[in-house]
């Protein structure tokens, strides 16, 4: 669509779960959504769902919008849609090369373009430059004045800030969107390699039916994992889409061919169980289906980085002193604690 001035419209509603996928979970145009906020379950329409204004939208100095990576993105669906059309419709599996590189793209990006990413991002963020603020003290707050300000500032201007910024509950960073977009990339580039070294099971149900995550790509802890260690790509023991209401695909170790993986009534359930605690405000299902029965809905998720210690733990007000150095260890601190039990990890 374009404008009287002949600029490409922007598009301003951007999903966070493709329609790709809401399509596949929906009665043609809608589809139940199931919060976690205790309201209740409601039929919505899919142009409804997980839309987020201009999240993918990159920004120029002068804070102009474009969509290139929302085209890109769109795009990317477009091809992956072909591919699970002829998974579901038709019945081809495994795939030939090509179409696996297609799908495995589309899941990468369903890993990396998810609002957990952008929000740890922000809270890691700003936990490093508090810590940074913290551990440096006001020598540190005065260079930075002075650098955004090229000139002096006096002790009174020191003091203020530093009154200011070691409040660390009173204000939060967030990172500019285009650092996120670009970061969005990287990790798609990442996971993608990840995931085509997997194994790839299709589960397919004949009768059973699955939910729609918030977050589509679920992670499955390595029991024999250390606790303390995190889950993510490179270790899980499964990575795990829906791809339909009645198929999933269960990226298992590398190395082994693509194949099937069993359906039953209890994948089924453990499936569905696993993708409700991967959603973080919301899930949703086909407005025939009932896949939540005997599921205990996950209270919303705020938070998506934990740290032991918070800046206040390295105030240092006269900047580290010459004994302060870096300490190095093989492994764990011994404060270290087992991270909030992720996505799929609950049993």
């Amino acid at each position: 669509m374009s404008t009287e001035s002949g600029k490409q419209k922007l598009k301003r509603h951007h999903h966070t779960v493709p329609r790709l996928l809401l399509r596949r979970f929906a009665d043609g145009k809608r589809i139940i959504r199931v919060p976690f906020d205790g309201s209740e379950p409601k039929r919505i329409g899919i142009g409804d769902a997980t839309v987020r204004s201009h999240f993918y939208s990159m920004q120029d100095e002068s804070g102009q919008r474009d969509d290139s990576i929302e085209n890109l993105l769109a795009d990317l669906e477009d091809q992956a849609a072909r591919v699970i059309t002829k998974i579901i419709d038709e019945r081809v599996w495994p795939l030939p090369m090509a179409d696996r590189a297609v799908l495995g793209e589309w899941i990468a990006a369903q890993h990396a373009r998810i609002p957990a990413v952008r929000q740890a991002n922000n809270e890691i963020a700003d936990q490093i430059l508090k810590m940074e603020i913290a551990a440096g003290g006001k020598p540190e707050v005065r260079r930075r004045m002075e650098a955004k300000g090229n000139g002096p500032v006096s002790d009174e201007q020191v003091e203020a800030a530093w009154a200011e910024l070691t409040d660390f509950s009173s204000y939060f960073v967030e990172l500019p969107v285009n650092d996120h977009l670009l970061t969005m990339g990287q990790a798609m580039a990442t996971a993608y390699d990840w995931m085509m070294a997997r194994s790839w099971k299709l589960c397919r149900f004949e009768r059973k039916k699955l939910l729609l995550p918030d977050h589509p790509v679920t992670l499955l802890r390595d029991e024999d994992e250390p606790k303390w260690k995190g889950v993510g790509l490179a270790n899980a023991a499964a990575i795990m889409v829906p791809i339909d209401r009645q198929a999933a695909i269960i990226m298992t170790a590398p190395g082994g061919r693509d194949g099937m993986f069993p359906a039953s009534t209890a994948v089924a359930r453990d499936l569905n169980r696993r993708f409700a605690w991967n959603s973080r405000i919301e899930l949703f299902h086909h407005p025939d289906d009932n896949p939540l029965v005997g599921i205990n809905l996950p209270a919303l998720r705020d938070r998506e980085a934990e740290f032991s210690q918070g800046p206040e733990r390295f105030l240092m007000p006269e900047g580290p002193s010459e004994a302060f150095k870096s300490v190095t260890f093989d492994g764990p601190p011994p404060n270290a604690r087992a991270p909030r039990r992720g996505p799929g990890s609950r049993r």
